[in-house]
Order: C-alpha cells, then structure tokens, then sequence
C-alpha cells in the first residue's frame, strides 16, 4: 500500500523555500538601496563640485578687483601705519559667497625664478634646498638647459631628441624657451612628485604639504634674473646663490610682518652681511604679473575645487588685465 505523503514535511519544504525566496530579495532589494545612495552620493558631489567650482572663480574675481583697488587708490598714511599689513601684501585673500567660502593664493611672478632665464648656478641651488638627489638634480639641470636651448646636442646628464624619440609616447625637445612651467613635465627627470610636490609628516607629526618645482618657477617674471622678496617663498630666498640662511629666513619674516619698501632699509636691519654677489639678484619693484590660486569649497561639504590663472596687470592702465594662463585641473593640494 502506497504511503501517504507528509503534510508537516511539505509545509516545511514550503516554509524554506519562501525563506530563500525572501533572503534573495532581500539582498536585491540592499543592492538597489546601495546603488541608489551611490548614485545620490555621486549627484550631491557633482553639485558640489560645480558649485566649488563657481566660488573659486568668484575668488579670482574678487582678487582681481582688490589687486586693481590697491594699484589705483593712492596709500591712505594712517592705514599705510597701520599694525594689521593688508591681506593683498600677506599673498592671501578670504571671502564667502552664499554658504561657500574661497581662499586665494596670491603670488607676484616677481618672487619667482624666472624657469628660461635661471643660470645653471641657481638652479641647482634650488634642487638641493628641494632635497632633490644629486644623480637626480645633475639630469634635471642639464636636461632643462638641453630642453631649451636651440641646437641638439644634450649635455652629460641631459636630453634630446634621441632620449625623448624612444619613450612610448615620442615627441622631439622644445629647443626653446619653455611656454608654461607645466612644460616641465615632458623634461627628462622630472616627476610628478618632482613638480607638484607631496603630503608628509611635519615636526609635530600633523600632515604638511612639501611643493614642487611649481610652486618656485615661472616663465612671466622680467628676465633680470631678480627675485623680488615681498613675494618669493623661502624656499627661493634660500636657493639665491650665496645667500646666508639667517638673512634668509629673516627677510621671509621681516616681509610677513611688514612688506619691504627698499632694499637699503632691510639690508641695514639684517643679521649678516650679504655679499656682492646677492644684492644684484634681489628687488621690491612689482611687475604686474600675478598667479592666484582660488580654492572653493562649500559649507558642511568635503569638496573643493582648485583653480588657477595667471594675470597681468597693464602698467600703464591699472584697471585692465590680462588672462595669461588658466587651469581647471590644479590638484587638490
């Protein structure tokens, strides 16, 4: 006699299969939910990004009006004495716009070494206060001498088109002066790291940022070869050849407190003497040339967006300028 299945047994096998059924719905269910708050997440930082965006160029706008203000206002005595310096002088301006604030970096070109007219002497002062290695600042020097002179034969540790005819991607040396100092970049030993710089650990172990070749180069500064103090890093004060630490490092915090007016006055105040040698590669004449680095962020929001130009101001009539160099894609630094 056939046996009779169990009912109990049946409702069990139902019974699992329904919680299967649910734990796999479940789990389609949580992807959907996961991929729904990405794509939310990836929508809200677009929105932040272009707003960022905005506000940084709304920081380059107002610089440039606060730059033009300063030209054209003749100096106020009770503010020109005044203790607090103008933010202008300090290289930094601050501003909010809606619920997002930008911080713009401002620097003179004229503090800056000047990257087709540098001598072989003071780049490579520059590579050793960069801590670059030796082997590696012996090909970066002969390679960006190599890069833009005008005939094709490299130094030792330099390059030309043979060198730069065999990388995977070929393209042929400049044999001339450089356009953008982002032209560094195609020159043999020169790195990203190199050229933007890196996060580290400061002496208080807080994360700093140590820059690159970028930060000290430029290709609109006069092509005296003069570096002018109210605006150059340390880093550049440090790199002049012959200049003693102290006298460095006193300028770069003399000139924050207060900008220098004549080269007489600071040399008079300074702990060391300079030699002859130094004074000819030093000056306080602006040119008119200004990089601003606009960083835009939003209120309770992670993103910020990085924008970079590089003005001139005309000489003979303040209130117009000029766009010599804009970048979208500065990194986040």
């Amino acid at each position: 006699m056939k046996s009779q299945p169990d009912p109990h047994n049946e409702r069990g096998v139902i019974l699992i299969a329904l919680l299967w059924i649910l734990v796999a719905l479940s789990v389609v269910a949580l992807s959907f939910s996961r991929e729904g708050f990405v794509e939310v997440a990836a929508a809200r930082n677009a929105r932040d990004l272009t707003r960022s965006y905005y506000v940084a160029r709304a920081g380059i706008a107002a610089t440039v009006y606060e730059l033009w203000k300063k030209r054209t206002r003749p100096p106020v005595r009770g503010i020109e004495l005044a203790e607090e310096p103008n933010p202008i002088d300090l290289g930094k301006l601050s501003g909010r716009l809606g619920d997002g604030y930008y911080d713009v970096e401002i620097q003179d070109e004229s503090g800056k070494i000047n990257l087709n007219f540098v001598q072989e002497e003071h780049l490579r002062s520059l590579l050793a206060v960069l801590e670059i290695p030796k082997p590696e600042a012996d090909i970066i020097t002969d390679s960006i001498q190599d890069w833009r002179d005008l005939d094709n034969l490299h130094r030792i540790n330099g390059a030309e088109d043979d060198y730069y005819q065999s990388l995977e991607t070929p393209y042929k040396a400049k044999n001339g002066q450089f356009d953008t100092v982002e032209e560094l970049l195609q020159v043999r030993g020169i790195t990203a790291d190199y050229f933007y710089g890196h996060e580290e650990a400061g002496p208080d172990g807080a994360p700093r940022y140590r820059y690159g070749l970028s930060r000290y180069l430029t290709v609109y500064s006069p092509p005296s070869g003069r570096v002018n103090i109210n605006h150059a890093p340390l880093v550049v004060l440090l790199s002049i050849p012959g200049m003693p630490p102290e006298a460095a490092q006193f300028i770069y915090e003399r000139r924050l407190a207060k900008p220098v007016r004549d080269l007489g006055g600071i040399m008079k105040e300074l702990p060391v003497q300079l030699g002859a040698n130094v004074m000819p590669l030093l000056s306080t004449g602006e040119t008119g040339f200004y990089m601003l680095t606009s960083f835009g962020r939003l209120e309770n929001s992670k993103v910020r967006r990085v924008v970079r130009t590089v003005i001139s101001l005309d000489m003979r009539d303040a209130s117009r300028y000029m766009i010599l160099y804009w970048n979208e894609n500065v990194p986040n630094l």
